[in-house]
């Protein structure tokens, strides 16, 4: 059972895609969803960036690289992995989005769940009219 972030999280998603249809690349949706996030009131960073960190035998911490999350909701901790193929989800998207909560959990943010969106692609055999979407649990 979906909790009401996740379903309006999901419904502007689907007003998004069902607004623009398919055949658009990811950053269209993204920027799309921004807007319909903020007009429901959500407090959110887009392309969140966050450090990788690692800390070696010695225990000392070294910064790798940074990563970049789609949107992040604030408040809530939600994490949002966007994707716009003609695939479904697949099991690297859960990956990244674990990854994620793992970064986070360094920083001491806890989020207790991410949600994979799909805006789905033209393909040979058909034009997808809904999007796909994975609410991933961070347990």
């Amino acid at each position: 059972m979906e909790s009401p972030n996740e379903t309006k999280i999901i419904e502007a998603s689907k007003r998004v895609y069902q607004q623009l249809g398919a055949g658009h690349n990811e950053s269209i949706y993204h920027k799309a969803l921004v807007y319909e996030l903020n007009c429901l009131g959500y407090n959110l960073d887009t392309e969140m960036n966050i450090v990788v960190r690692y800390t070696d035998s010695q225990g000392h911490s070294h910064a790798l690289t940074s990563e970049r999350i789609d949107i992040f909701i604030h408040g809530d901790n939600i994490v949002l992995e966007l994707k716009a193929t003609c695939k479904g989800i697949q099991t690297q998207e859960l990956a990244q989005i674990k990854k994620y909560f793992n970064e986070l959990n360094k920083l001491n943010i806890k989020c207790s769940y991410g949600i994979i969106i799909n805006f789905p692609q033209p393909n040979a055999k058909e034009i997808p009219t809904e999007i796909l979407s994975q609410i991933v649990s961070n347990d």
